[in-house]
């Protein structure tokens, strides 16, 4: 099927349906479109821009070579997560990392459960209450680590959360695209959104990872 096709065909099932299951939702044909559900309402985002898939496509390369060369689990890309199946929450983050002690976890092709990092590259037409509530609700449910990724006036800001004892997150780095940024997550990796954003992968990672990303 076209992907015009499955988009007009989730649109008409869309506007069937007031309330949806996480099984509904999961058995929406797939698509060019960002669908996610809060509380079982469908949330549609507009297509990534072209500088957002660059850094993610680039953030995802680092990360997996890291993880797989040390073993540590799993990446992804745009990948659902389930967090409340009653509920009805399912987020999609640009990218996913379970640990090997996680991997359980991983399910139907979908996460059931909370990840163990979520990164979220924030465009300009990302709801500010839609962001918010995915920050309250991957502490609230258990995402260990959370990052939130801008782009600000010809730079990058790059802010990390841990998951604190509250349930809360904690801020514990903030960043700018030319600052080197060592992961809570993964000690040994250094790297820069900036130089990473433009493709330079030798002037965005240092140390360690140098010899693995190329």
């Amino acid at each position: 099927m076209a992907v015009a096709a499955r988009r007009q065909q989730k649109r008409a099932k869309r506007n069937e349906t007031l309330r949806w299951s996480v099984e509904q939702y999961l058995a929406l044909p797939e698509d060019d479109e960002k669908t996610e559900l809060i509380d079982g309402v469908l949330v549609v985002s507009p297509s990534a821009g072209f500088w957002h898939q660059d850094i993610a496509h680039r953030l995802l390369h680092v990360l997996e070579r890291w993880v797989r060369a040390n073993d540590l689990g799993q990446v992804w890309f745009d990948l659902d997560m389930v967090l409340d199946e009653k509920r009805g929450i399912v987020y999609r983050p640009d990218l996913v990392y379970l640990s090997t002690a996680h991997l359980n976890r991983l399910q139907r092709e979908r996460i059931f459960g909370p990840a163990d990092l979520c990164v979220e590259i924030v465009s300009l037409s990302d709801k500010p209450h839609v962001l918010l509530r995915k920050h309250q609700d991957y502490a609230r449910y258990g995402v260990g680590w959370y990052w939130e990724i801008h782009r600000r006036e010809g730079d990058w800001q790059l802010l990390e959360y841990e998951l604190g004892q509250a349930q809360e997150y904690v801020l514990r780095q903030e960043v700018t695209g030319q600052e080197w940024f060592e992961p809570g997550l993964f000690a040994g990796l250094i790297f820069r959104l900036g130089p990473l954003a433009d493709g330079d992968y030798k002037k965005a990672v240092k140390g360690k990872a140098r010899r693995l990303i190329g």
